[in-house]
């Protein structure tokens, strides 16, 4: 009788044990169902995404086809300088339409070889002719093509930020920025690409793909606005705007060699400027224009510091650009470095920041020593705490959904690595890296594990923003010039193996300090034979040692940086500089 009690309990057991497995099996192959046909979703909006910018493309090439423009007049629009472009629209020798259409026809030609316009904005013919039939030349930017990062909203159609889940989701409005552009008279006509979720100094995407740099197509041209850097510097585009959140404008326009400008966060209208960052204000993004030379950058600034935008967002100051602080002759004091205390600039970007301050002193002003005070912890603490406050769900949850691009991917790994298994990890991540900022870097990933903490988070910032200033102060520093990167342009999908590099600009966004980015110079084979001086002891110095082989001619630029709301006073101080370079016959 017992066997038999045994014999049925061991069936019945082995019975539930084969419905159990049955039930995780059919769970199981539901689940790898159900990814696979939300997948070929995902990949079935993507074809429709690129099929929708490809006849758009056609569109354009087929309007430009019908207006037989000369090419070699157009061409020479393409070349001249905003000043004189600006003076020409103005005094009627170009019309809207011809300079338009110039722009367009470079552009399309750029990002045949740099894949760097997500696509083009086709209002813009008509915005031109409306222009043209109107006698008054009003606004600052009348008749000038501006291109936009794809994050700007525009009325009819989408910002992605490079998640497939975005697309297909049309704006009823145009972005506060892009109302004051139009007020002023500029003309946007296309849209520039960016990274997956615009956290990264890469650029590219599921959707749009990989953009090059015009200098060297094996490597990066930048990110987040890196496609912005490359048409503007392959001359596709004049004057453009983006954003920027750790170096996202600064960066580029390095890698690049264009001019940009990092506002103070609250200087600019951000309504209508999509991001996965908005919700986090500790340390916040900011927007800013960007462009071929310096007078279209300060032209841009100009035009959008009015009394419109003032009208449109209440929420920005009412400081319209102050010209006497531009235009003062006042001897400046400006401090200095090459080092941030955490990882050393390369040779070239060590060069083009002593080229600055021969420039500086040869107009007048003191140039001194400075050390920014604490770099490595505001790195690890400040910045990236406060970033990836959550621990990078927000981003992490957006990309798990979605089509990940594979650089992005990989420097959101640290979101899915469960804290205990870190903190058990971080003597190997030590021993390995031989950098303990790196490791308390990838702690500090991790974020905020209380509201509590957050708000010490908040208090820890101030303090150093606190501790920053008073150091500022103490010298009486007017500005400071330093690198804008570590090194210069890197290789594609080597971004996440010197991120380390960043915080030469990611230390002003944790300040909300405004920083321009200068063009000064381009890798010489004496900067790259000084590499071999390069320390080379820790991860990121011995990556940046690597990625730096080869770099020969890659453009240079000096990183400007002022106090809160001094965007002129950053603007002064790059025209210094560039004046100061082209008396001395260096520029």
């Amino acid at each position: 009788m017992r066997s038999e009690v045994l014999q049925m309990i061991e069936e019945s057991f082995f019975t539930i044990a084969k419905a159990a497995a049955i039930i995780l099996a059919g769970i199981a192959v539901g689940q790898i169902i159900q990814h696979y046909f939300w997948r070929r979703h995902l990949w079935q909006k993507v074809r429709q995404r690129q099929k929708e910018c490809q006849k758009a493309f056609r569109k354009l090439d087929d309007d430009l086809n019908s207006l037989n423009f000369d090419e070699e007049a157009l061409q020479a629009i393409c070349n001249l300088p905003t000043s004189e472009l600006q003076e020409g629209l103005q005094s009627g020798k170009y019309s809207a339409l011809e300079v338009l259409a110039a722009y367009q026809t470079k552009a399309l030609q750029v990002n045949k070889r740099l894949n760097c316009v997500t696509e083009p904005i086709l209002e813009a013919k008509a915005n031109a002719k409306s222009l043209d039939e109107h006698a008054e030349k009003e606004g600052l930017l009348y008749g000038i093509p501006v291109s936009l990062k794809e994050n700007y909203q525009l009325k009819g159609y989408d910002c992605t930020m490079g998640l497939v889940n975005y697309t297909g989701k049309l704006f009823k409005d145009d972005a506060v920025l892009v109302k004051v552009l139009r007020k002023q008279g500029a003309i946007p006509f296309v849209r520039t690409n960016i990274p997956q979720i615009m956290m990264t100094y890469e650029c590219s995407n599921p959707i749009y793909g990989r953009t090059d740099n015009p200098y060297d197509a094996t490597r990066t041209p930048g990110g987040s606005t890196g496609g912005e850097a490359a048409l503007i510097t392959a001359g596709g585009s004049i004057i453009g705007f983006g954003s920027d959140i750790g170096g996202s404008i600064r960066v580029p326009s390095h890698f690049c060699g264009c001019y940009g400008l990092k506002t103070t966060p609250e200087r600019l209208s951000q309504k209508g400027i999509s991001s996965l960052s908005k919700g986090q204000f500790i340390v916040s993004g900011s927007v800013g224009p960007m462009a071929r030379d310096l007078d279209g950058l300060v032209l841009a600034t100009k035009a959008i510091l009015c009394d419109y935008m003032y009208a449109l967002d209440r929420s920005i100051p009412p400081l319209s650009f102050r010209d006497e602080i531009f235009q003062s002759k006042r001897p400046l004091k400006i401090g200095y470095y090459v080092n941030d205390g955490y990882l050393q600039s390369v040779p070239a970007c060590q060069r083009a920041v002593m080229m600055a301050k021969t420039a500086l002193e040869a107009q007048g002003h003191t140039v001194i020593s400075f050390d920014p005070p604490d770099v490595p912890r505001m790195w690890t603490e400040l910045y990236l705490k406060t970033v990836a406050g959550d621990g990078g769900r927000k981003f992490y949850e957006a990309i798990q959904k979605d089509i990940p691009d594979r650089c992005v991917w990989n420097l959101l790994f640290i979101t899915r690595v469960p804290r205990w298994l870190l903190w058990c990890m971080k003597t190997i991540i030590r021993l390995v890296t031989q950098d303990p900022v790196h490791t308390e870097g990838l702690m500090s990933s991790k974020g905020c594990r209380s509201v509590c903490e957050w708000w010490q988070q908040a208090e820890v910032v101030e303090a150093y923003k606190d501790k920053f200033m008073k150091k500022w102060d103490d010298l009486g520093l007017d500005g400071v010039i330093c690198p804008v990167f570590a090194c210069v342009a890197v290789p594609h999908g080597y971004v996440t193996e010197i991120i380390g590099a960043g915080t030469y600009s990611m230390l002003y966004n944790v300040l909300n300090y405004p920083a321009g980015s200068l063009p000064l110079t381009k890798v010489t084979s004496e900067d790259v034979q000084q590499l071999e001086n390069y320390p080379n002891r820790r991860y990121f110095e011995k990556n940046i040692k690597k990625a730096s082989e080869g770099s020969i001619g890659l453009p240079v630029n000096v990183q400007c940086v002022c106090l809160p709301f001094q965007e002129e006073l950053v603007l002064r101080v790059m025209k210094e500089i560039e004046t100061g370079l082209k008396s001395m016959g260096d520029h």
